[in-house]
């Protein structure tokens, strides 16, 4: 099991991890050429913002010296290098994928059909060709053929993959790959107000993840005879449109609804959501240097402890490398008008907003300070046994015989 000197090393190599900006982030019209023009649910990654430099810090993880120096976290670090490397390297050898480097961005398109399987179909754009199609198609057994200058394989009786004539990665419904791969085939538009116009406006701030909801009727039906009556299932039947959005500085979304009191609802809803994210940055760096500041009360109690007290510096590095103080930008827009409520908090990175790491050294700390030291007692021989000191009783005395 790893110590705690191992555990702070590794965190502090993880630091690295970040979100980071693409410079040449998909446009709204390539994400959306081959989309679903009447869809439901859209979801769109920038695959660029995470794999590369993330992808590239991993595998330079057991040369960091702070890890190198312990051989039992070097051992563990490798073991999950080579694990993650070997994953990579047989989806390379069986698909012609490099999931590294080969995959910019993808976007998938949901229609819902009550009482059947979705209709989805997804777009990804990276470094693809009809090679990867005829590999996929030996691997699942499926025909493969040309259409409209694109190369299709088929890889069940609904299902389809293809590369189109302009190198784009498409999978779903196979009728819908088939319609995107004819010469025929137009970009839908997305004008403003639209499914796909919702879509468009998030995806041309350059997020790193977006989702986009536009149900229809027949969708929220469906969704909502699940749900039961909830606050969840009055916000599916009064919105319009709903987006959420993450991105390399930040998170925002956009709530447009059907009505003013609605619309007053969730903007109250907005305004409580950031307060939480003000004091999630706030409340865990202060309780992780209150737990910093006392550790000195027990030096000597444990070894585990006195390595903390070494490596205060450290701790609070991570403290500020995971949290923030809560200082982070937010700017609000509700229009009556329109019934639209947009929202964008930011900060330097996506950490200064989003505490997502704050669990991991606040967790080490809590449970290295909570712990009680266990001392193992001395080894205690049972004593001696003793003869006793008492006399034994006197015999009894002896029985006369009878008279005769």
């Amino acid at each position: 099991m790893l110590g705690i000197v191992e555990v702070i090393s590794l965190l502090l190599g993880l630091a690295g991890f970040s979100l980071h900006p693409n410079p040449k982030p998909p446009t709204a019209d390539a994400a959306l050429a081959y989309a679903l023009p009447d869809a439901d649910i859209v979801l769109h990654v920038d695959a660029q913002t995470i794999l590369p430099g993330n992808y590239k810090l991993l595998t330079d993880l057991p040369n960091q010296p702070a890890i190198k120096a312990s051989p039992e976290l070097a051992k563990a670090v490798r073991e999950i290098v080579m694990n993650v490397e070997g994953a990579r390297g047989i989806a390379k050898t069986t698909t012609g994928i490099d999931i590294s480097t080969d995959v910019a961005d993808a976007t998938l398109f949901v229609k819902v059909v009550p009482g059947h399987e979705p209709d989805a179909v997804g777009a990804v754009h990276g470094k693809f060709s009809p090679a990867v199609i005829e590999k996929l198609g030996k691997m699942t057994g499926g025909p493969v053929s040309k259409i409209g200058g694109g190369t299709i394989a088929e890889l069940d009786a609904r299902n389809a993959v293809a590369v189109t004539k302009d190198g784009v990665f498409l999978g779903g419904v196979k009728q819908l790959v088939r319609d995107r791969l004819a010469d025929g085939w137009k970009a839908p538009p997305h004008g403003p107000g639209t499914n796909l116009g919702y879509a468009a406006e998030v995806i041309a701030n350059k997020p790193v993840f977006a989702m986009v909801l536009t149900m229809s009727p027949a969708a929220r039906q469906d969704a909502t005879g699940a749900l039961g009556k909830n606050f969840l299932t009055d916000l599916v039947n009064r919105h319009k449109a709903a987006t959420f959005a993450v991105f390399t500085d930040g998170i925002g979304w956009t709530w447009v609804d059907t009505s003013k009191a609605g619309l007053d609802s969730m903007s109250q809803v907005s305004d409580g959501v950031i307060d939480l994210m003000r004091a999630a940055q706030i409340a865990p760096r202060g309780v992780a240097k209150i737990l910093i500041g006392v550790l000195d009360s027990y030096k000597g109690t444990d070894k585990q402890v006195d390595e903390l007290i070494r490596r205060k510096a450290d701790l609070m590095k991570l403290v500020t490398t995971f949290t923030g103080d809560g200082q982070f930008k937010v700017t609000k827009n509700a229009d009556a008008g329109k019934l639209r409520l947009d929202v964008r908090a930011t900060g330097k990175s996506f950490s200064e907003v989003v505490p997502a790491g704050f669990v991991v050294p606040l967790a080490v700390l809590g449970f290295v300070v909570g712990r009680k030291p266990v001392s193992t007692p001395p080894a205690v021989s049972a004593p001696p046994v003793r003869p006793s000191l008492t006399p034994p009783p006197p015999p009894p005395p002896p029985v006369p015989p009878k008279k005769k």
